[in-house]
This record gives C-alpha cells, structure tokens and sequence, in this order.
C-alpha cells in the first residue's frame, strides 16, 4: 500500500515546533502519535477510513496519506482527489497554516513582556482539528482532570468503542496506533461504563453524544462564533471555558482569552502579567483581536512541560 504526498505552505513566520508540542502533549494512545517528529493520526472520511501522516517544517507541513485499500486514490501530489483535499483541508487547520502571523505579532509586540516569548516562538498557532466532535469529547473530558488523567479516559474510550483501522492501514501506521476516535452515535450507545470521571461530567458527556448523533446540537466549521458557544452553552454541564476552547479549536476564533483557565493564568504570572482573572481580561484587552494567540503564548510552557 503506497502513500499518497502532499505538500502545503505556511503563511510566514511558522511557529511548526510548537504545534509539533501541542500534539505530543495531548496525543490519544491508540488514536494519534508522534513519532521522530513525525505526527501520525487516523481519520474517518467518508468514503471510509485512512491514516496520515505530517511533518511540519519552518516552510509549511509535507504530509503522506494511506486510503482504505481498493479505493481510488490520486496521482502522487495532486489535491484533486475530494478525499485528498478534505485530508490536506483539516491538516490546513490542525496547523493553523494560514493564519496571519504578521499581523498577530505586530499586536502582541506591543505587550513588552511577551518579547522574550516573541522571540522564541514567532509565528506562533493556535492548533485547530481534524474532527469537531472529537475535539468537543476530548474537551469535555479534560475538565478538572489533568493532562495525562485525561489522554487516559480517552485512550481508553477509542479502544472500547473506537472501529479498528482495516488491515492494510493498521500495517502501515506505527505500532499501537490502530483506531478511529468513536463517533457520537458510538458514544451514545456505548458510552455508559465506559466514559470515566466525574458523575455530572459523565452525564454532559453521554448528553452531548445524544444530541450531536440526533441533531439537536450541531458543531461543525459552518457556524459562526456565537452560534456554536450558545449551542454548546445551552447543553447542561458545558459553560464559557468548554465553548470558548471548542470554538478556538473548532472555527479557528481568533480572540477569545480563556481568563478562567489555571494554567493561562499561571504562565501570565510567570511572564509578569496580571494573574488575577479579571485583571487579566482587562489587559489582554490591548491585544483584541488576537486574544486566542496571546493566550497561547501564556500556555506556551505548561505545553512544553508536558510534551516533555
């Protein structure tokens, strides 16, 4: 089974090392990998399953994808393939390639206390998904638990309710990665047992799984900001870190500061910003419309740490 390559540029400057860390610090075991820098994942299309594979550099991202065996695929470099371009399309916004870094830092250079940041990082992304609904489960999971508790439960729910990759894409992929993330409807009928943590979470969680599989809650790249945070909000356990997150993730909202979020808060600190949440709304303030990427310059170590 030969890969088929693609290639896509990134707006300049590209912060490619940083993404790289994002998804090592939160890759799902079973799901996703990173291996020799090299980030490896599955994906369900719909024409049926794959697995790709992307290394980012400083000019951009090179990617190879690997298509249910039997399914016409395209020639070697060409995006005309509907499923090819759909991968190349989500590997776009998992990277965030094309937002507009010259902008974006010109607007945080104005904040002294990020130079050393700036500096370290221009360029620096806010990683989007290939998968709304996944990103939307994985979120809910991840409150109030850690990192590594979180990559867990979720590890543990793509291995119970997760379809297995077919033979010849499992043969391909590194070891241990092997599943598609379930899907709501997976989630729905499965979930109750499996889904760990939390009583009132557990039950947002199977909540939202039944309202995305019937089609009473709608997350998809179609909507705008507000209208996916007052869907997300109206659900029962779901409040404004949860929506606000999604949306940077889901529709690449670029000024949303997640001022309840510990972490942010700690890495303003250590930075020399204001800490304090509503001191710290008011100074990002100074760098609207871009609040999405200065917090991601507070995450910046925490990340670190844990890809480490």
């Amino acid at each position: 089974m030969l890969p088929v390559e693609f290639r896509l540029p990134a707006r300049q400057p590209f912060d490619h090392a940083g993404v790289t860390r994002f998804l090592v610090a939160h890759a799902i075991v079973g799901v996703e990998a990173v291996v020799g820098g090299e980030y490896w994942r599955t994906l369900a299309l719909p024409g049926g399953q794959a697995v790709v594979a992307v290394r980012a550099a400083p000019a951009g991202v090179t990617g190879r994808v690997w298509f249910r065996a039997g399914e016409a695929v395209p020639g070697p470099g060409s995006l005309g393939h509907p499923e090819l371009a759909e991968v190349a399309a989500a590997v776009g916004r998992l990277y965030d390639l094309d937002a507009d870094a010259p902008a974006i830092d010109s607007v945080l250079g104005g904040v002294p206390e990020l130079a050393g940041s700036l500096a370290a990082a221009p360029g620096i992304r806010m990683p989007g998904t290939t998968d709304p609904h996944e990103t939307l489960f994985r979120t809910l999971i991840c409150q109030q638990v850690s990192v590594k508790a979180a990559r867990t439960v979720q590890g543990n729910l793509a291995a119970a309710l997760g379809d297995p990759l077919d033979t010849g894409l499992a043969a391909v992929a590194p070891g241990g990665v092997g599943r598609l993330f379930p899907t709501a409807a997976q989630i729905a009928g499965g979930g109750t047992g499996v889904v760990r943590g939390p009583a009132q979470r557990v039950r947002t969680i199977l909540a939202v799984a039944e309202a995305l599989a019937d089609g009473s809650l709608v997350v998809d790249r179609r909507a705008s900001v507000p209208e996916l945070m007052a869907g997300l909000e109206a659900m029962p356990g779901i409040g404004p870190w949860t929506a606000g997150y999604v949306a940077m993730r889901v529709l690449g909202a670029a000024d949303i500061l997640l001022d309840g979020d510990l972490a942010l808060r700690a890495g303003a600190a250590a930075l020399g910003l204001p800490s304090e949440r509503r001191e710290l709304e008011r100074f990002a303030e100074r760098v609207a419309p871009w609040r999405s990427y200065f917090g991601m310059h507070l995450w910046r170590d925490a990340v670190a740490a844990i890809a480490a």
